[in-house]
């Protein structure tokens, strides 16, 4: 998946920096041609702030063209109108401070070697606090059950609010001053839990990301940029993030292993038809080791493998490699050093043996610490088996599968309907 790449040294945001912005858009991109602004009923997508993450796109696919990525944006568009809402609470939560982190590493990905990141001489000196007074201001005061412990209670923040953490003012500009309460409804829940337990190296990392979100953005607009159009890339970022969200919601982005409500009860209606269908289109995939024959050399010390391995790599004959270096008394046999036939089904297999039935055929492994000694093994052959549908670890996976295709059908048909229904002027 391609990236933007991230500058914030925030653990609880870097999450965030994987790439979400470009997700969906992957191969759009080009140097900036179009000077038109995208309006989708009505509402204004700046020419300048898609200029923006054209050149940002432009780095990663340079050959791709304008028009399919304004096609990429008016789709984001829609689907964020439509299924924000539909977004889990934390998730929702979470949006804000996801849409500043990711608009200000794409303002930093095209304008990072031109802009200033020295913010000392504009920073007002800092307020002192202490992780106690941190964690009494926003900790839960209940002792009982609360249903939702992040949530501030009104004393708690008019409390946060009378905290000011930081100010500074920027040439020409206003004071800016960040308080408590800013600070931490601005931050993902991970953050806010950290918060809340005085965690004051945090603190100190979020403030400084802040005040540099705001210098970028500051600097941004003395680059030519109007309110309209920083809010624009601001709207550009929300709506992929707000895609890449519901789709992890449902299912679709998510981990195979990790079923979404959705996908469970997909899951759990696909028919033996459906699965029996999936399962012959793609027999290659449930296709299992069934026995390898291998050899091995066993040598004394890393330095001794390392050096066998590499001659190995660059060309000298495994058999020859087992006469001349291994250890292991096999290395008389006929065939030097061999393991013989080795089946997936031996309930004596040692771990050694283990190891070759993993490998591809006609290879042989990086050396291994095994039992004292390190060991490089050669497959030389390798017959696989086919796993029946009706193994219940395949079924699984087949349902899983068939589950994923309707449901991306699903949101295909979802989405193509929000774009037809909409009035685009501007691709």
């Amino acid at each position: 998946m391609d990236k933007v790449a991230c500058k914030s040294r925030n653990p609880f945001w870097r999450a965030g920096c994987t790439g979400a912005l470009l997700l969906g858009l992957s191969g759009f991109g080009l140097p900036a041609s179009a000077s038109q602004d995208l309006r989708i009923d009505g509402e204004v997508l700046p020419a300048k702030s898609i200029q923006l993450l054209e050149q940002a796109l432009s780095r990663v696919k340079p050959d791709s063209d304008a028009h399919t990525l304004r096609l990429g944006l008016v789709e984001n568009h829609v689907l964020a109108r439509a299924v924000e809402a539909e977004l889990e609470l934390a998730t929702r939560q979470d949006l804000e401070a996801l849409v500043e982190v990711e608009a200000a590493n794409l303002i930093e990905q095209v304008y990072g070697q031109q802009l200033q990141h020295d913010l000392a001489p504009f920073l007002i000196q800092p307020k002192a606090l202490s992780s106690q007074r941190l964690r009494e201001t926003l900790a839960p005061k209940s002792q009982g059950v609360v249903l939702n412990s992040l949530l501030l209670s009104e004393a708690q923040q008019a409390e946060a609010m009378r905290v000011e953490l930081i100010s500074w003012q920027f040439p020409d500009q206003p004071t800016q001053r960040l308080n408590l309460l800013e600070l931490y409804r601005g931050v993902s829940v991970q953050g806010q839990v950290e918060l809340q337990q005085g965690n004051l190296r945090l603190m100190a990392q979020l403030v400084h990301d802040y005040a540099m979100r705001d210098y970028l953005w500051y600097q941004l607009a003395r680059q030519g940029y109007s309110q309209a159009q920083l809010q624009g890339v601001r709207r550009l970022v929300r709506d992929k993030l707000v895609r890449h969200k519901y789709l992890q919601q449902i299912g679709l982005l998510s981990d195979f292993h990790h079923e979404t409500a959705g996908l469970k009860q997909l899951a759990r209606s696909v028919s033996d038809a459906d699965a029996e269908a999936y399962y012959r289109r793609n027999l290659a995939q449930y296709r299992n080791v069934a026995q390898v024959q291998a050899a091995h050399i066993r040598l004394p010390d890393q330095a001794s493998a390392d050096r066998v391995y590499a001659e190995l790599q660059q060309g000298l004959d495994f058999e020859q490699a087992v006469r001349r270096y291994s250890i292991a008394e096999d290395k008389q046999r006929a065939r030097p050093g061999d393991l013989g036939l080795i089946r997936y089904d031996d309930p004596h297999l040692d771990f050694l043996r283990k190891t070759a039935l993993i490998q591809k055929a006609d290879t042989f492994s990086q050396p291994m610490l095994i039992e004292g000694g390190f060991e490089i093994v050669q497959v030389r052959t390798r017959e696989d088996r086919q796993l029946p549908l009706s193994d219940p670890s395949v079924r699984y996976e087949v349902n899983q599968a068939v589950a994923k295709e309707q449901l991306a059908a699903q949101f295909q048909a979802r989405l193509q309907a929000l774009t037809a229904a909409a009035r685009v002027e501007g691709l």
